[in-house]
């Protein structure tokens, strides 16, 4: 989608006074294609009460306002989802109370950078679900092509179930150390559910972004490691992922240096960007049941003891 900053003052005065009710999913999506190079920590809390579909309000930008358009792509039908994809929009607090001896944990990233893993705050999602749209638009670690249009549509993948933010304690700087970082931004963020139903939903998924301007702070080795104690003690036996792209070497690097076990190959299993062939995707194993009782430091979790 590509926004048109030049005429961003004139939408923002159009939404805001001639269709006042959609000017937030405007300001969510103008947002959005910023992210990369924006600081998390400037949302808004107003931002967290968006209920309407960007879609909506291209529609209605399209049929009122036709010499305005906020996106050349945006203007479509809700996408479906997958029957592996669907879930009810939640907090991703699911379960959160096997989880009180070990939420909030509290880290030093490699530069020295305060953080706690947490679950998401309200005003968060919007947060998560930029970051979530962003990785969407590199094409080259998610399988997903188009954006989430609502809070609403995100929580429904992201938190269907028990979901968590990186969650900067302090100030410091990004990656780059050229550009600053407040208090309480978002660095990254991760959930754990059931990779298949029923009989097999003992077997758990995860799903692990960590915003552009942190990579290589140690944040993916971080949300992989508190993965793995929080899914343990979720009650999951085992953890599967299923598309683990070749061309993504540091996430193949990250799954193998914690100890999960490739089990799969797939061949010409994704069509990425910035790959002229279709890429290899490996499928990785980590048998939660014999992760140690005490690992990162916990003590056993309350519920797990005899």
């Amino acid at each position: 989608m590509s926004f048109l900053l030049k005429k961003s003052t004139r939408f923002d005065k159009l939404l805001r006074t001639k269709l006042p009710k959609y000017h937030a999913d405007w300001k969510a999506n103008a947002y959005g294609q910023i992210l990369s190079s924006r600081p998390t920590h400037l949302l808004s809390k107003s931002y967290a009460s968006i209920s309407n579909s960007v879609c909506e309000t291209s529609f209605l930008l399209e049929k009122n306002y036709p010499s305005l358009r906020i996106c050349d792509n945006n203007i479509q039908t809700q996408r479906a989802f997958t029957t592996a994809y669907q879930g009810e929009p939640s907090d991703g607090k699911l379960n959160s109370h096997l989880l009180s001896h070990l939420i909030p944990y509290e880290h030093t990233l490699t530069d020295g950078r305060r953080v706690e893993i947490d679950f998401f705050q309200e005003d968060e999602r919007f947060a998560g679900m930029a970051l979530m749209n962003l990785i969407i638009r590199e094409g080259r670690s998610w399988p997903f092509e188009d954006d989430f249009h609502s809070v609403e549509q995100y929580s429904g993948y992201f938190l269907s179930h028990t979901a968590f933010v990186v969650r900067a304690l302090n100030n410091g700087m990004d990656a780059s150390k050229r550009n600053s970082s407040s208090q309480g931004e978002i660095l990254g963020c991760f959930y754990i559910k059931p990779n298949f139903p029923g009989r097999c939903s003992h077997v758990c998924n995860g799903g692990f972004i960590t915003a552009p301007r942190f990579r290589g702070l140690g944040v993916g080795s971080l949300m992989g490691k508190v993965f793995l104690r929080a899914a343990r003690d979720l009650g999951y036996k085992s953890s599967y992922f299923n598309l683990v792209f070749k061309s993504n070497d540091t996430s193949v690097k990250l799954w193998e240096s914690l100890g999960f076990e490739r089990v799969t190959t797939l061949e010409k299993a994704a069509r990425l960007e910035g790959l002229e062939e279709l890429d290899t995707a490996y499928g990785y194993r980590y048998d939660l049941e014999k992760l140690p009782e005490d690992y990162l430091g916990v003590p056993t979790a309350p519920h797990r003891q005899n």
